[in-house]
């Protein structure tokens, strides 16, 4: 019977060191690839689609003596960290010209309007950080688990029925979404019709803020009704 190691050694197709370049170059060049930096005890596996882009785990996995799975530790690549690192740079600097500048320059005129904006632009960053943070925990869930089945830790059955019950349509989450849609969808035609043709720059941030909302977590349902799809079709 084979091991866990040789059964994932099955699943490589490259072999890289695991650095900042190669993830860079896997974004690149190597996607769908598993990519390995193998240690006698220690593998450091990955792969990247289009689907999780370049925000994709790592799994550091650790053997036994006898080869067996002993630990496996995962965390986002090296180079989605300075991507991340990037975008939050970005948003800020953005942010700061398009929002925050323009505000507190008339800090005497401050009232309820800066008020409203202010929370309005709070309530949009940190749902599009949790979007993407949901996306992220999907992708990453998703890879462990067929690492796990594909290695013989985790069977089929335990995952369906681990995840039964499990839904993106709770009450809480249906209740945000019929308030973020709709308001998604106006601030997007407000932007592009009053704010954009005015030479406003706050247009764009709209825009880019509630359309990026917006698809992150329509491809989030989009992705779990496939998954859902494909487990039903192999029964």
């Amino acid at each position: 019977m084979k091991t866990h190691k040789e059964k994932i050694d099955e699943m490589i197709t490259l072999k890289k060191e695991n650095s900042l370049w190669n993830h860079f170059l896997t974004n690149l060049f190597n996607r769908g690839e598993v990519v390995a930096d193998q240690k006698p005890r220690e593998y450091v596996i990955w792969t990247s689609n289009y689907w999780i882009g370049t925000f994709y785990p790592i799994f550091r996995i650790t053997f036994t003596t006898r080869n067996e799975i002993s630990k496996i530790e995962t965390e986002l690549s090296s180079f989605g960290k300075l991507c991340l690192l990037l975008l939050i740079a970005v948003i800020l600097i953005f942010s700061s010209i398009i929002v925050f500048i323009p505000i507190f320059q008339e800090i005497e005129y401050f009232g309820l309007r800066e008020i409203i904006i202010l929370t309005i632009y709070s309530l949009f960053m940190y749902s599009l950080f949790w979007v993407m943070k949901k996306s992220y925990s999907n992708e990453k869930g998703i890879l462990l688990t067929d690492l796990k089945i594909a290695v013989g830790l985790e069977s089929q059955e335990n995952i369906d029925r681990a995840e039964e019950g499990k839904g993106e349509w709770t009450p809480k989450m249906t209740l945000l979404r019929v308030f973020t849609y709709p308001f998604s969808i106006f601030v997007i035609v407000f932007s592009a019709f009053y704010l954009l043709p005015d030479g406003n720059l706050k247009g764009i941030f709209g825009i880019l803020v509630c359309g990026t909302y917006l698809l992150a977590d329509i491809r989030i349902l989009i992705k779990k009704k496939k998954t859902k799809a494909n487990k039903a079709y192999s029964k």
